[in-house]
């Protein structure tokens, strides 16, 4: 049987778990057609609101790409020749374009482009099209999501739970403020009514966590709010923060997530289960966040449910878009990824 291409890929990290998830995701996809080796590199951008003026300016004005990359820190690079670049969020992408630039190698980025152009990436890959050349838009972000692995941590946390086959779990993961959404007491008091209105009509129990974004303050509401006896386990963040998505969507039934991070959003989508987006009344999303928002319910991956709607009706996906999204992304990089020496490292 012939070996797959090989694919040396670093991939830029800011720190933001959401950021380095998409691009872990996208090499988890492109391991299903290539021999994958990376690393990922810690980088942090100087002076960050001088430098987002400046860096456009170098990389289109300029050809100093070393001046670019001494705007920033990073980790050393120790992987043996590498062929390609992978990052997500805008302060990955000056240096994203920066070392393409100097390595002579492709690079793909994932996000907003802040004030460079498409054309600046090999591929920019998108939820919604920027029309510039090299936009690839995806059906949903790639994401670090194993349906098996899921099953297998779900199945172990029910055990843990004391919980029988068919007892109904529901999950309530929430964020905070972002992407032109904002949480108040208001917002909890209607989460907290939600939460118990679904109990009694479903005889359901739930699994709850925060973020780091949600705050000290929203969780003690929320806190204050809920009927502890309907939660078989919470995690508060700002209290004890403990890693438990994959195990709590892997354990749920339904998904109940709040609509402002697209992260988590994807996370949700991708394991195939009932998702569906809490929606607080102060909402001033971007167009671009809301027009993904759209594509996804119009396609019938999740739905939204306003938190000042006093009814919900449960929402059940039509299949799971995974599969269907990894092929239609890998197809379409697929030209870009023929142009790179994928021949093993020369000794």
């Amino acid at each position: 049987m012939a070996s797959k291409p090989a694919l040396r890929i670093l991939i830029l990290s800011d720190g933001l778990p959401g950021h380095a998830n998409q691009s872990r995701g996208l090499v988890n996809w492109l391991a299903s057609r290539y021999d994958i080796e990376y690393q990922l590199v810690d980088i942090k951008l100087r002076a960050k609101g001088l430098s987002r003026i400046v860096l456009p300016w170098l990389l289109h004005h300029t050809n100093n790409s070393g001046l670019v990359t001494q705007l920033y820190r990073y980790s050393d690079i120790s992987l043996a020749q590498p062929n390609l670049i992978i990052s997500a969020g805008g302060n990955t992408s000056f240096l994203n374009v920066a070392l393409a630039r100097h390595l002579n190698i492709p690079n793909i980025f994932l996000g907003s482009k802040r004030r460079l152009h498409s054309d600046d990436f090999s591929a920019h890959l998108t939820l919604e099209p920027t029309k510039q050349a090299h936009n690839i838009v995806m059906k949903i972000p790639p994401s670090l999501t194993d349906t098996n692995v899921l099953a297998e941590q779900g199945t172990q946390l029910r055990k843990t739970l004391n919980c029988k086959a068919n007892d109904k779990i529901y999950l309530l993961a929430l964020g905070g403020d972002g992407a032109g959404y904002r949480y108040d007491k208001t917002a909890c008091e209607q989460i907290a009514q939600l939460v118990k209105t679904i109990s009694e009509e479903e005889k359901c129990k739930w699994l709850l966590t925060t973020s780091r974004r949600t705050g000290k303050e929203i969780e003690q509401t929320l806190q204050s709010l809920l009927d502890p006896d309907l939660l078989l386990d919470a995690v508060w963040w700002s209290e004890k923060p403990r890693k438990v998505m994959n195990a709590f969507i892997g354990g749920a039934d339904r998904l109940f997530v709040s609509i402002d991070s697209m992260s988590m959003i994807s996370e949700a989508i991708a394991s195939g289960k009932p998702t569906t987006l809490l929606q607080p009344n102060a909402a001033t999303p971007d167009l671009r966040y809301q027009q993904a928002l759209e594509k996804y319910c119009d396609a019938h991956y999740c739905s939204i449910h306003p938190l000042n709607q006093s009814t919900l009706q449960l929402f059940t996906p039509i299949s799971n878009p995974v599969l269907s999204a990894r092929e239609d992304l890998l197809d379409q990089l697929a030209p870009i990824l023929a142009t790179i020496d994928a021949s093993p490292v020369k000794g």
